[in-house]
């Protein structure tokens, strides 16, 4: 039988309606039996019909694969296995309708509450599906994990609102709505649900929040009690939000901080050495670039850790479009392709930088990624043409290791992956089909390229 993928689209989703039908489990269970506590043919509908999507649920948990060491499993044997071992148990106990067995019979009671809606709240223990459903998530999404976290904990502190508000108003319930209860107090022990509800929850969060205004107060005991443990409840979790959302927000934002940071320092440096504005902010936007295209992230560096054959697959993905475009990598053998990619180095420039210019003997090819630039001739006074994605030059001054004639200058910030001079003997002696290949696209020149040398431009 086929395993589902715990991270395929479907799964995702099929989770996060599991989500929403846990949270309405939550919210919809406590709440009847302690403002409605009547057996209705409506709420009896929907908890059933959510029962049965949970009883797929469990079906499909026995197929869904899992990661163990940081490997992904997908045998049905170990799948099964693995949830039988973790939350199935709970998972079942959850859904098993107990409370149906009293369904057709007569309306039993304990202590004033029905025992059909008292059974019922075995259902809240799906709420340990929740924390499972979360856990998932968090391991397979590195970068989201700090907004999933915030996710989870208030949606835990809402349901845990909800459930005091009912408790505060079932007690009262179950002892019949004495004389000093804080129900009979406000004079809603024969007012709507809806109302009862409402009050309730505003007691909640005024204890919880420290607000206190007074207009609902306990008048016994019990209700002092109920109240010193909100007021202890709702202090640990404020304590416990402000420390934790002021980690959380440092942390999501860390990474961008730290890059920032190193701008500002770099621009106080330029500003202290007198740089001219105009060049600072030209820094300034440079990096910025980098940030919204790269996370600030050095390409050249960042596969190192991976092994060739890994980083090879990534390069080809990356570089896919320049693969596609450039004569020269069309007609290399699939080793040489790699071995061209292997030592390609990654490169970004910003507007108006000079990439190539006029004079210097070239020892690099460089291939245009993404962007275009413009090439000047050798005063610098005339432009001779542009070149955009999928262009590349450079390779005649190397290969005849004459001087550039010709300068080249970004228009726009260019993405451009840079061949040395090193490499680039090193492939023409170890491969000598290479050879062939250049004489083949010498002959197979671009109109841009015919062009630039019928102008005495050479790059």
């Amino acid at each position: 039988m086929k395993t589902i993928d715990e991270n395929s689209n479907f799964r995702v989703a099929w989770d996060f309606f599991i989500l929403l039908l846990i949270i309405v489990s939550c919210v919809l269970i406590p709440f009847q039996l302690a403002f409605r506590n009547a057996v209705l043919a409506l709420g009896s509908y929907v908890v059933y019909l959510i029962d049965v999507v949970f009883w797929v649920d469990i079906g499909l948990n026995f197929l869904t694969s899992f990661r163990r060491h940081g490997l992904k499993v997908t045998g049905p044997r170990e799948t099964a296995s693995h949830y039988l071992k973790s939350v199935c148990i709970v998972d079942i106990a959850a859904n098993l309708p107990l409370d149906a067995l009293l369904l057709c019979g007569p309306d039993l009671r304990v202590a004033g509450l029905s025992l059909l809606l008292v059974l019922r709240q075995l259902r809240l223990l799906r709420l340990v599906r929740l924390f499972a459903i979360f856990r998932r998530w968090q391991d397979l999404s590195w970068t989201n994990s700090g907004y999933l976290r915030i996710a989870k904990f208030f949606t835990i502190f809402m349901l845990l609102v909800h459930w005091i508000a009912c408790a505060w108003f079932l007690v009262p319930y179950v002892e019949g709505f004495p004389e000093n209860c804080w129900v009979v107090q406000q004079g809603i022990e024969h007012a709507s649900p809806a109302t009862q509800y409402i009050r309730a929850l505003y007691w909640v969060i005024q204890t919880m929040a420290t607000v206190g205004y007074g207009d609902i107060t306990p008048h016994r005991d019990f209700e002092y009690v109920f109240s010193i443990l909100t007021m202890l409840m709702g202090a640990s979790t404020y304590a416990f939000i402000i420390g934790n959302i002021a980690s959380l927000a440092s942390n999501l934002d860390a990474a961008r901080v730290g890059f920032f940071n190193r701008i500002e320092a770099i621009s106080q440096y330029l500003h202290s050495r007198h740089v001219p504005p105009h060049l600072n902010e030209q820094v300034r936007n440079y990096y910025e670039y980098l940030w919204a295209h790269h996370r600030g992230v050095k390409e050249e560096v960042l596969f190192d850790d991976l092994p060739p054959s890994f980083r090879l697959d990534l390069l080809r993905h990356l570089t896919r479009d320049l693969l596609e475009k450039v004569p020269l990598f069309k007609y290399c053998s699939p080793v040489l392709r790699n071995v061209f990619l292997m030592a390609l180095k990654p490169q970004t420039y910003a507007p108006g930088v000079m990439i190539a210019r006029a004079g210097e003997i070239g020892k690099e090819i460089y291939f245009l990624s993404h962007g275009k630039v413009e090439i000047l001739s050798e005063d610098g006074d005339e432009n001779c043409g542009t070149l955009e994605d999928g262009d590349y030059f450079g390779d005649l001054s190397l290969i005849l290791k004459e001087k550039r004639t010709g300068s080249v200058k970004a228009l726009t910030y260019c993405e451009v992956f840079i061949l040395t001079i090193k490499e680039f003997n090193c492939i023409k002696d170890e491969y000598p089909e290479f050879r062939e290949i250049l004489k083949k696209v010498s002959s197979e020149k671009t109109e841009k390229v015919v062009t630039l040398l019928l102008k005495g431009v050479t790059l």
